[in-house]
C-alpha cells in the first residue's frame, strides 16, 4: 500500500541541490506529486532554500531510509507531514464513456469520501462507437473498497457501461 507524505527540506543554495534531494526519492521508490521551491529571497534562512514536496512512498520503511539518507547528503528534513496511505483501483471503462458524461461519471467516484480519479486513459477509435477509458482511483486505506466499486458499478448500469477490474484489487 503506498502512502502520500508532505516533506518539507532545507537544501543548500547552491546549483545541485535539488537533484541531490531527487536521488534519494527516485531510489526508495518515492514518485514526486509536487514539488515548491519558495525562492524568494525572504524565504532564504541561512544560505538555504525551503522545498515544500508531496511525494508518494511504497510504504514506511522505505521513507525512514530516504530520510536518513537525504539527512547523510546535508539535506534538511525541517517537516514530515501527515501520512496518508492509500491503494489503488484500475478498472477498464467500455461502452460510451464520453457520450454518457465522462465528468459527471469523474465527479460522483469522486463524491466518495476518501475516493479521488487521479488518472484516466481514453482511447475513442471513432466519434459514434463506443469508447473505452483506464481509470486510476486512489482510495484512502480507511475506504471500503468495495463501497467504492458498488458505486463504480452503480454509474456503470445506469450509463451502460462495462466495467472491467484490474486482478490486483
Amino acid at each position: 500500500m503506498r502512502m502520500r507524505v508532505s516533506l518539507d527540506l532545507e537544501l543548500k543554495d547552491e546549483p545541485g541541490q535539488l537533484l541531490l534531494a531527487l536521488e534519494p526519492i527516485s531510489k526508495y521508490g518515492g514518485n514526486v506529486i509536487s514539488i515548491i521551491h519558495l525562492r524568494e529571497e525572504e524565504k532564504l534562512r541561512a544560505g538555504r532554500v525551503p522545498v515544500h514536496f508531496t511525494i508518494d512512498v511504497p510504504d514506511e520503511e522505505s521513507l525512514e531510509r530516504m530520510v536518513r539518507e537525504l539527512e547523510e547528503r546535508g539535506v534538511r528534513v525541517t517537516k514530515l507531514g501527515e501520512v496518508t496511505k492509500k491503494e489503488r483501483i484500475t478498472l477498464l471503462m467500455i461502452g460510451h464513456v464520453v457520450d454518457t458524461d465522462l465528468r459527471d461519471t469523474i465527479d460522483r467516484i469522486n463524491e466518495l469520501e476518501g475516493v479521488m480519479v487521479s488518472d484516466l486513459s481514453l482511447a475513442m477509435p471513432h466519434p459514434e462507437k463506443e469508447s473505452s477509458a483506464i481509470v486510476d482511483i486512489e482510495v484512502s486505506a480507511t475506504v471500503d473498497k468495495r463501497k467504492v466499486m458498488e458505486r463504480v458499478y452503480h454509474i456503470a448500469r445506469e450509463k451502460d457501461l462495462e466495467i472491467v477490474r484490474s486482478l490486483e484489487v
